[in-house]
């Protein structure tokens, strides 16, 4: 239970930092942390609501946008994916779910764009909408697989290292 407590507590403080301090566009630990709510946090709730709290708590401070149906959705799609797919210990399933993660960031929010109107209500419309997202999708991937990598490599070593140390004492 404590280590959770910690689990839970390092997730948000990390989302929120993440959204918080200055990045380049989409370069944040928000797939990466949704991935991960999902693999390490029991309940189901319980994971469903780090991704969301830092949501809602950062976009108090950064300025609530019309998106944010879409863009809080895709975190609760994260936390399902990392929920059943992410396996312990597997980098590439780790990257794999990371690069999946911002695809369907891109698709889900860039959709939510669309239907404000501002392409036109038509085929040609949500690919010009898709067409504009593209030069901010790569700061997306990057950041996901930077932080996909290093919630890899905690769970792989530093968390390793936790548990024997707990259980020695």
């Amino acid at each position: 239970m404590r280590g959770q407590f910690w689990a839970i507590a390092g997730l948000l403080l990390i989302g929120m930092g993440g959204r918080l301090l200055p990045h380049p566009p989409n370069f944040t630990p928000l797939e990466a942390l949704a991935l991960f709510s999902g693999a390490w946090i029991r309940p189901l709730w319980a994971a469903l609501v780090v991704p969301l709290s830092v949501m809602a708590l950062t976009d108090v401070l950064l300025g609530w946008h019309p998106l944010w149906p879409f863009t809080w959705g895709s975190m609760l799609v994260g936390v399902l994916l990392g929920r059943r797919w992410l396996k312990p210990g597997s980098w590439r399933s780790a990257a794999g779910l990371g690069l999946s993660q911002s695809l369907l960031f891109f698709l889900i929010t860039n959709f939510g764009v669309w239907l404000q109107g501002y392409y036109g209500y038509t085929a040609a419309g949500l690919m010009a909408c898709y067409a504009a997202a593209i030069p901010f999708f790569h700061y997306q991937v990057l950041g996901a697989l930077t932080y996909t990598t290093i919630g890899w490599l905690v769970e792989r070593y530093l968390l390793a290292i936790w548990r024997v140390r707990v259980s020695a004492s």
